[in-house]
C-alpha cells in the first residue's frame, strides 16, 4: 500500500512472536546435541583410525627401504645399483609425503561443548538472542532463522515464514503433525 507505514514495535514483536514458536521441545535439543555428540566422536574415531593407517605405512616404507639399502650393498652390478637407488629415492619421497600428510592433520583442537555449545544455544531459544534489542544481532537471528526475507502483509500481518532448515529439522522431529509424509488429521 503505497504511502502507508507501519509501526517497527508492531513488525517487530510479530517477527518476536514467531521466534519464540521456534523455541523446539527439550528433548529435541537433547536429541540434536546427542546426534552432534556421536557425529563429532565418529570424525575424531576416524580421523585417529586414518592416523594409525599412515603411521603404518611410513614405517613399512622405512623397512622396504632398509631392505633395498641391503639389496645395493650387497651388489656389484652398477646398472642394478641404479635401479635401486631409484626405488629408494620413490620409496623416500612417499614416505615424505605421507609424514607431510600426518603432520598438517592435527587431531581436533578443543571439546565438543566448547565447539557447538553457541550453536545450541541459539537452536535452543532463538528468541533469547532477539530480545537483546540490538539491531545487528536481530539481524543475524533473522537470516539464520529464516531463509527468505519475511513477508507483511498490513492486514493480515507477518505472512508465513520459510524456516532455516535445523529449524524444520526440529520441528519435524518430534512434532508428529506428519504421518507419512503428509500432514495429520489433528
Amino acid at each position: 500500500m503505497y504511502g502507508k507505514s507501519i509501526p517497527r514495535d508492531k513488525l517487530e514483536n510479530e517477527v518476536g512472536g514467531m521466534l519464540k514458536e521456534l523455541q523446539p521441545a527439550k528433548g529435541l535439543v537433547d536429541l540434536a546435541t546427542a546426534m552432534f555428540r556421536h557425529a563429532w566422536d565418529a570424525r575424531r574415531t576416524q580421523a585417529a583410525d586414518i592416523a594409525a593407517v599412515t603411521k603404518r605405512k611410513i614405517t613399512e616404507l622405512e623397512d622396504e627401504i632398509g631392505k633395498v639399502l641391503d639389496r645395493i650393498m650387497a651388489t656389484d652390478n652398477q646398472t642394478v645399483i641404479e635401479r635401486y637407488e631409484d626405488r629408494v629415492s620413490k620409496l623416500e619421497q612417499e614416505s615424505a609425503l605421507l609424514k607431510e600428510k600426518l603432520a598438517s592433520k592435527p587431531e581436533p583442537k578443543g571439546a565438543f561443548e566448547e565447539k557447538l555449545e553457541l550453536s545450541l544455544q541459539f537452536l535452543s531459544n532463538p528468541w533469547k538472542l532477539w530480545d537483546s534489542g540490538e539491531v545487528a544481532l536481530r539481524r543475524i537471528v533473522v537470516s539464520l532463522a529464516f531463509t527468505d526475507h519475511i513477508f507483511y502483509c498490513r492486514n493480515e500481518g507477518a505472512r508465513t515464514p520459510q524456516y532455516a532448515f535445523p529449524f524444520k529439522a526440529l520441528a519435524g522431529v518430534g512434532g508428529g503433525e506428519y504421518t507419512n509424509g503428509a500432514a495429520g488429521e489433528n
